[in-house]
């Protein structure tokens, strides 16, 4: 996974870099297969604005907090992703039990042998 980190109007230090690329790892325990995520850090007078973007197979998610505190942002919106992740982790199982169920059924019509009356 890769991660890349932006911030706007102010200097984004080592450590905080380091807390949020610690955080967004933990993410992979909810779905393996993250592309990219991109957290962007923005800073309007006392408000911190933190969105992340995670690029998955078949879509891009996106979640977005803001509060007073720049920990407290990175740690809010890395919950809504994982929450998002999830979901769209269970949306594939269906979707591929659905497509399992559909193909068994269709096999087992085909493979039926026709009984001859004698």
């Amino acid at each position: 996974m890769q991660i890349r980190t932006t911030a706007r109007h102010f200097d984004l230090t080592e450590d905080l870099k380091n807390h949020a690329q610690k955080e967004i790892r933990k993410l992979e325990r909810y779905f393996d297969h993250i592309i990219d995520c991109h957290l962007i850090l923005d800073s309007e007078k006392n408000r911190i604005t933190a969105e992340l973007t995670a690029k998955v197979y078949g879509t891009v998610l996106s979640s977005k907090h803001r509060s007073y505190d720049i920990y407290s942002s990175i740690e809010k919106v890395i919950g809504k992703m994982g929450a998002q992740l999830k979901k769209y982790k269970s949306k594939l199982k269906d979707k591929k039990a659905k497509e399992a169920l559909a193909f068994r059924d269709q096999t087992t019509t085909e493979e039926a042998p026709e009984e001859e009356g004698e």
